[in-house]
Order: C-alpha cells, then sequence, then structure tokens
C-alpha cells in the first residue's frame, strides 16, 4: 500500500482534481454572497496562497526525518507528545473529509436519488475510496490520470456552451465597495488552495522529487484557470442571483439547450461531481491511513483502511444533522478553521524545524 512510485506530473494531476472536485459547484455561490460583483477575481488572489501552500509542503517533506511529516512532529515535540500532535492533525482531517463525503452525498440525493437513503451514497462510494487506498497510490493516480481529463473536458463543454447566454454586463461596476469584499471572499478560496498541503504525506512516494514543486505550481495555475472560468461563467449568467443557489453551475447546465434534443445536461455536472469526489475522498483516506500507520509504526497498514472507512461513515452523520448545517459551516467558520488547520499550523512546524536546524548548526560551528 505504502510502497507504490508515482511521477510528479501524476501527483499534480491528482491534486488538481482533488481542490477542484467541490470548487467549481460551490464556490460560485459562496464567493458572489461574499464579494458580489468581484466574486470572479477572488481566484486571482487566492492563488497566491497556493503558491505558499506547494512550497510550505515541498518545505516541510524535505525538512521532515525520511520524509515523514509524522516524525518531524515527534522530533519537534518528542515522541509522546509528537505522537499526540499527529493523532489530532488526522481527526483535523477526518472532520474536513467527513464535512466533504457529506455534502458530495446531499447533492447526490436531493438532486439525482431523492428515495436513495444516503447511508447508501456514502456507503458506496467509501467502498469503492477503500479499494483504492488498499491497492496504494498508485491506483489512485492511474484512475486520476484517466478522469481527470474527461473531468476537465466536460466542464470546459459546459462552460462553451454557456458563451451565447453570457451578459458581460453583469460584471460591472467594477470594485463598487472596494477591496474589503474582494479579500473576504478570497479567504474562502484560499481554504480550498490551503488543501494542497496533503501533498506532503504523498512527495515520498513521488519518483523525480526535484520536480515537485515545479508541477505542484503548475498545478495551482490550472486550479486557478478553472476557478476563474466558472466563475465568470456563473456570474455573467446569473449575475448576483447566484449568491442565491447553493450549486449555480448545476442550475446553469439546466440552461444550455441546443435544437431540442442537446440538454438536460445535469447529468453531466453529476458525473463530474462522482468523479471528482471520489478522487477528493480517495487521497484524504489515503493520507489519513498513511499517517495513522506512520505514528503507531504500523507493518501492515492495509488492515485499518476498513476500520478507517467505517468510523469516516460515522463522522460523515456527525459532523451535522442536515445539509444546512453542513453547509453553513462550509461558508462561514469552515474557512477559517481550515486555514489554521492546512496553513498555520505548518507554517508553525516549519518555523520551529528551521528554527532547531539553525541552532544545531550554531552548536556544531562553536564546538
Amino acid at each position: 500500500m505504502l510502497n507504490g512510485k508515482i511521477s510528479s506530473v501524476q501527483l499534480a494531476v491528482i491534486m488538481f482534481q482533488f481542490v477542484l472536485s467541490s470548487t467549481v459547484l460551490l464556490m460560485p455561490s459562496i464567493t458572489t454572497r461574499l464579494s458580489e460583483k468581484d466574486m470572479w477575481l477572488t481566484p486571482l488572489l487566492g492563488m497566491g496562497l497556493g503558491f505558499l501552500v506547494v512550497w510550505l509542503a515541498y518545505k516541510l517533506f524535505k525538512l521532515s526525518p525520511e520524509g515523514s511529516i509524522v516524525r518531524l512532529m515527534e522530533s519537534l515535540f518528542g515522541t509522546f507528545l509528537g505522537k499526540i500532535v499527529s493523532i489530532l492533525f488526522i481527526l483535523f482531517q477526518f472532520h474536513i473529509v467527513a464535512i466533504s463525503t457529506r455534502d458530495y452525498a446531499e447533492f447526490i440525493e436531493s438532486n439525482f436519488f431523492l428515495e436513495t437513503p444516503i447511508v447508501v451514497i456514502i456507503g458506496t462510494m467509501l467502498i469503492l475510496c477503500g479499494w483504492a487506498v488498499r491497492r496504494g497510490f498508485e491506483v489512485i493516480a492511474r484512475t486520476g490520470q484517466i478522469f481527470v481529463p474527461i473531468i476537465t473536458l466536460f466542464t470546459v463543454l459546459i462552460l462553451i456552451l454557456l458563451i451565447p447566454e453570457l451578459n458581460p454586463l453583469h460584471l460591472l461596476p467594477f470594485m463598487e465597495r472596494g477591496a474589503g469584499p474582494l479579500l473576504q471572499g478570497s479567504l474562502v478560496v484560499d481554504g480550498w488552495f490551503s488543501q494542497l498541503l496533503l501533498a506532503v504525506y504523498i512527495f515520498p512516494l513521488v519518483r523525480d522529487q526535484d520536480n515537485i514543486r515545479k508541477w505542484g505550481f503548475w498545478c495551482v495555475i490550472g486550479i486557478t484557470f478553472v476557478m476563474l472560468a466558472s466563475n465568470l461563467a456563473v456570474f455573467m449568467l446569473v449575475g448576483e442571483s447566484a449568491g442565491y443557489y447553493t450549486y449555480p453551475v448545476l442550475m446553469a447546465a439546466r440552461y444550455i439547450a441546443y435544437a431540442e434534443f442537446f440538454e438536460h445536461l445535469e447529468a453531466i455536472v453529476m458525473m463530474v461531481w462522482v468523479l471528482g469526489e471520489y478522487i477528493k475522498i480517495s487521497v484524504y483516506y489515503y493520507v489519513i491511513t498513511r499517517g495513522i500507520s506512520d505514528t503507531f509504526r504500523l507493518k501492515k497498514p492495509e488492515v485499518i483502511v476498513m476500520p478507517v472507512g467505517l468510523l469516516l461513515l460515522f463522522v460523515c452523520f456527525w459532523v451535522g444533522p442536515d445539509f444546512q448545517t453542513v453547509s453553513s459551516f462550509i461558508a462561514n467558520t469552515g474557512t477559517s478553521y481550515i486555514l489554521i488547520g492546512f496553513v498555520l499550523f505548518p507554517l508553525l512546524l516549519c518555523i520551529l524545524a528551521v528554527i532547531r536546524g539553525w541552532f544545531k548548526g550554531l552548536g556544531t560551528s562553536t564546538k
């Protein structure tokens, strides 16, 4: 499970879809409520944090003993306290992926499978992702190579077909309320970009590690482009009304109709959502399993894949009694919560590791 090897390009492809899986559907609504007419600019500001997180993840990887961030925590805080910190970080990841999985299931149930119990939707996805995790990250990477081009192609197709309906005047006036709302909306985008930090758990599997940063930066640029295109398309289609739709891209797809037979493209949106969430949940699932394995030095991490999946299933229902609670968390406190976990905490680890290395070098030079 932990021995497969991938290339830096495969990692970039996986992390590209890992971030975008829920972004395209959810972000236009949230950023419209916060930034109004300037919502389309939020990815351009958020891109800066994306570059920072890629650099931070690579720096932590290089500072970590044996390339393991768990070992880094143990070396900084001591073995016992380091394991406690690692477990808390894993629980944080559990919470984030449970919210994402619950959001995926709510979307599928409320828009397509109205009579299907939500536990079945979540359970079948976790079984599929669990199988991929047991096979190793190389399997996830190879499926990503197949699915991501398909997902991207259909996303671009929907955006192109919307062009006749778009009205650029919806974007005016520019910066009507100043920079404040724009910065507020960009923080939400930062929350999605910050999840790139999880790549630090996957870096040890990369064969050409010297190219990680280069392809990581290209990954951020690609994510920004798709975010920008989807935001522009949605806002030029419906204007500030986008803030009232939970899934504005799904609504936009229903606008498409050509020659009275090329229509009902919301099925494509569902396909994009399902394939994208498979990648996102699989990456989280793998990272959590690897984190537990590294923390407790498990020789056969495969044995915990099923228990982790069962626990995740329960957490999906613990995070909120209904979709309104989950969506409210995502739109409000969720941004600061995820930035603390995926940006401030890793940045603290990096600073402590650099300071420790500096003091070690100083001590060596004085002997």
